[in-house]
């Protein structure tokens, strides 16, 4: 995700803020603050980014009103694609869309693999355009409409995934990243409290809406529930939408200084492909990922398994977003105090145990309950690390130069396409591990038909925790991060 438009002082815009979605998956205020302290805190930034021509930055009417009308769109249209379990439980049982529920998998993961993917394009353009920006988060949001009325006429499953999944992506991502180019605006010295607010949001959403549409569904089925949703969407983030405004014009010479940059970004990067650390760290991100959206695929399929409710499914899902909002404040915390190599090996580690002893046997809430309690505070949150991670393999190249902050947005990006690529893997490789026509048995480990998926999981997270050998080759390079320690 292209990522070297620090010159812009006045519009300070920063990729890695772009590609912080996510998941399902998000980072945190104190992971984004960290990136951002050493430009942000210059006394010349401050006061090129404040002239007396433009509204006051880092507060006043203006930027909180930006940040209320994103926090409204990431609320409803990012925290929708983290309730997908209670629409896999639903499709799979469906009659028309059982003959091909192997593509079920796919409508989940493709919608947030897309947005981590599209993201390089769409930073591209709206870099290059910045006074298209408003409108092309407008015509974002119209396409995740599109997705959800269109998906509610689907007759096959294959429609499902085009409009569900692959269309709703592309809307998220073309709407989403003009809305934080513009909210950098308004923010500067404040920034990482304004992103800690905006990505509580899906959090709060995700407590909710896996309950509201299980109960939708289940009463109305799903051509009604995504109808009422998009309208729903309309009512609430479509007033947001017309609260995010841009502070002011970007330089003119922004776009060209990008495009003259971003040419040097294959040069900046290159000493990073002998690193033994970057390799460490590419393979645990692409491995973590694999695993890492499986249970909120299956989670509530698995709970009907075991006979409980619809609203208990629901309600697992909405445990595993309020734990993934305390994790990203935790993993931020300490990864700020200790050895990246120590959380990266932790958040991977616990969540494989996890699943391995709690998923796996479970029998009821019981044991399902602490297990999405402990997915959400280590495994959803595990991206909030990819800023400790950048600013650590920056520090042990000695390049001469101090254009660290870009190269770790650079570094960001990769980290994030990797997800994306493990993400839209994940679908279909967990639905061939799935077997739909093994019956049920209470009696096996993973009720039988989900053991070879939850092996599978717990194989992508104990491998990515090995990763915690690369605190071995610690480098001797002086650290400036505040994790240099053991």
């Amino acid at each position: 995700m292209t990522q070297t438009y620090a010159d812009e002082a006045s519009n300070s815009v920063s990729l890695q803020d772009l590609t912080d979605r996510v998941s399902t998956d998000s980072a945190t205020s104190e992971a984004l603050a960290h990136l951002l302290s050493d430009s942000a805190s210059t006394s010349s930034n401050a006061s090129l980014s404040n002239p007396p021509d433009l509204p006051p930055v880092d507060g006043g009417p203006g930027a909180w009103t930006c940040l209320l009308g994103c926090w409204l769109v990431e609320a409803m249209i990012w925290g929708f694609p983290l309730a997908f379990g209670v629409f896999q439980r639903h499709y799979a049982s469906h009659p028309q869309f059982r003959p091909h529920s192997a593509l079920i998998p796919s409508i989940g993961t493709l919608a947030p693999g897309v947005s981590y993917l599209g993201m390089p394009l769409t930073n591209a353009i709206a870099l290059r355009f910045p006074r298209w920006r408003r409108a092309m988060g407008g015509v974002g949001w119209i396409l995740c409409l599109l997705g959800l009325v269109c998906a509610s006429f689907a007759r096959e499953t294959w429609e499902l995934v085009v409009f569900q999944g692959a269309v709703y992506g592309v809307g998220w991502v073309v709407c989403y990243t003009p809305l934080l180019f513009m909210l950098n605006e308004w923010f500067v010295e404040r920034r990482g409290l304004a992103y800690g607010v905006l990505f509580g949001a899906s959090g709060v959403s995700g407590v909710v809406i896996p309950v509201a549409v299980g109960w939708m569904l289940e009463r109305w089925g799903f051509r009604v529930a995504l109808r009422i949703y998009a309208g729903v969407t309309v009512v609430v983030s479509g007033p947001g939408l017309l609260l995010i405004r841009p502070r002011g014009s970007a330089p003119g010479g922004v776009a060209r200084t990008t495009q003259r940059a971003s040419l040097n970004a294959v040069q900046a990067l290159r000493p990073f492909a002998t690193n033994i650390h970057f390799h460490i760290m590419a393979a645990a991100v692409f491995v973590q990922g694999l695993g890492f959206f499986i249970p909120n695929i299956y989670i509530s399929s698995f709970a009907e398994g075991l006979g409980l409710s619809t609203s208990a499914g629901s309600g697992l899902l909405a445990l595993v977003s309020l734990a993934q909002v305390l994790g990203q404040l935790g993993q931020g915390l300490v990864s700020d105090r200790v050895n990246i190599y120590i959380p990266l090996a932790i958040s991977a580690l616990i969540p494989g145990l996890s699943a391995l002893l709690l998923w796996g046997p479970a029998k009821g809430l019981a044991y399902l309950a602490p297990f999405a309690i402990t997915w959400g505070l280590f495994s959803a949150s595990y991206s909030v690390l990819y800023t400790r991670m950048c600013s650590f393999l920056t520090d042990t190249i000695d390049d001469g130069t101090d254009d660290h902050d870009n190269v770790s947005m650079l570094l960001y990006g990769f980290f994030s396409f990797e997800r994306g690529v493990s993400n839209v893997l994940s679908g279909p490789i967990s639905s061939w591990l799935v077997d739909q026509r093994r019956a049920i048995d209470g009696d096996e480990y993973g009720l039988g038909r989900y053991a070879a998926v939850i092996w599978f999981t717990v194989l992508c997270m104990l491998a990515s925790s090995l990763a915690g050998i690369g605190w071995f080759w610690r480098p001797r390079t002086k650290q400036k991060r505040g994790y240099s320690g053991g």
